[in-house]
């Protein structure tokens, strides 16, 4: 009787010891989690796309919602550095001299379009929740051709093409929206000096049509600034007028002679990343 009352002794003490100890274990992972939990609640597992999706956060002054809020608009870099990928179409805008005997053998001009691409720096100073200035030097390459209708029966038709090869040096403001999520629509507007490294214009033939070394444009467009925690991607579409005639006429070339004024138009889909 005495050994049987032990062992029920025995058997109650090492309930209690058990039910003690997972007590103290709940109750330390309680203190850990911060909760009051009565039974273990593993860590939520997070989505691995959802600290990318989720990361805006409107209202980013506070300190708990500095983590995963992008770097630039908190407002840690005014100044920040990218690089600029385009591609463009390119022609020009023609203005025509009055007929006179000496160039009615043209009956029709027409510019002609042709393909080209850019590769960029961009220095962005962020001077203001709403306004940056961008300079973005860039290599672009350009391909033009200029159509002629004749009254010649060899050659009644006739193209001629203009390759050019510019270093740019644009100057532009950037008004940016308000947030919403994170994107930011924004719109350009600025002037660009070109310089063609290509440009024929010093050449001594006289059978080929000649363009200036130096252009300046104007620069407007759209993009929308798309966040991500440690750099924006900006698609962007923009247009250039240049402004200053870059004909330079050649002697005797009747194609060359036709034509009074000439000036550069670019159409660009650039996609700019800075971070």
């Amino acid at each position: 009787m005495t050994a049987g009352y032990g062992v029920s002794l025995a058997q109650d003490a090492t309930t209690v010891s058990c039910m003690l100890y997972r007590n103290a274990e709940f109750t330390s992972v309680d203190k850990y989690w911060g909760g009051d939990h009565k039974r273990f609640k593993p860590p939520h597992k997070v989505n691995p796309f959802e600290k990318v999706m989720n990361f805006y956060k409107p209202n980013g002054d506070e300190a708990g919602d500095r983590e995963g809020f992008n770097i630039h608009e908190l407002g840690r870099k005014q100044i920040y550095f990218g690089i600029a990928l385009a591609v463009n179409v390119a022609n020009y805008k023609i203005v025509r001299k009055p007929f006179t005997g000496s160039n009615d053998t043209i009956k029709t001009i027409r510019p002609g379009i042709g393909p080209g691409f850019n590769l960029g720096i961009i220095a962005n100073w962020q001077f203001s929740k709403y306004f940056d200035l961008r300079v973005i030097p860039t290599l672009s390459f350009a391909d033009r051709t200029i159509q002629y209708t004749t009254i010649l029966r060899q050659h009644p038709d006739t193209s001629l093409p203009v390759s050019s090869i510019y270093l740019d040096f644009p100057l532009q403001l950037r008004f940016k929206s308000d947030p919403i999520k994170n994107i930011r629509i924004y719109v350009i507007g600025g002037v660009r000096y070109d310089y063609d490294l290509a440009s024929n214009s010093t050449a001594r033939t006289s059978s080929i049509l000649k363009v200036s070394k130096s252009d300046v444009a104007a620069d407007y467009g759209i993009g929308i600034m798309i966040y991500f925690p440690y750099f924006i991607m900006s698609p962007e579409f923009k247009v250039s007028q240049g402004f200053i005639n870059i004909n330079s006429p050649t002697q005797n070339l009747i194609y060359s002679t036709v034509i009074q004024k000439l000036y550069s138009r670019t159409f660009t889909f650039t996609l700019n990343l800075e971070g």
